[in-house]
């Protein structure tokens, strides 16, 4: 099915139309900050709050692949910080991807 989300680890079994569309559910869920990475921290863009990888945890992802494009991977995850702040963080994976933030996903999928 070209262009859809699938879920990974929702027991919520939800497909989506887009990126966009993935975003606002998970908002709607009550993860309405956005995270970044940067260095080596996650940080929170609207509580200007960095996070160390090891305070965080992936409660829910959704991948996208819209079949045409290598470079067109996307996965929405869904974290929560020991604090209990709530967002969502946007990773495009294929040939453009950065290492340094695969490593940081790979340790945040560690502590989940």
């Amino acid at each position: 099915m070209e262009g859809f989300f699938f879920t990974y680890n929702s027991s919520l079994h939800l497909m989506y139309q887009d990126l966009a569309d993935a975003v606002e559910s998970m908002k709607e869920k009550g993860f309405t900050h956005t995270y970044t990475i940067s260095e080596n921290v996650i940080t929170c863009e609207e509580l200007e709050t960095e996070f160390d990888v090891d305070n965080l945890k992936i409660v829910d992802s959704y991948s996208h692949d819209s079949g045409t494009d290598p470079g067109s991977e996307s996965t929405v995850y869904c974290i929560e910080s020991n604090e209990g702040v709530k967002g969502t963080l946007v990773i495009g994976f294929g040939m453009y991807s950065d290492p340094n933030k695969a490593k940081l996903i790979d340790r945040l999928l560690k502590n989940t």
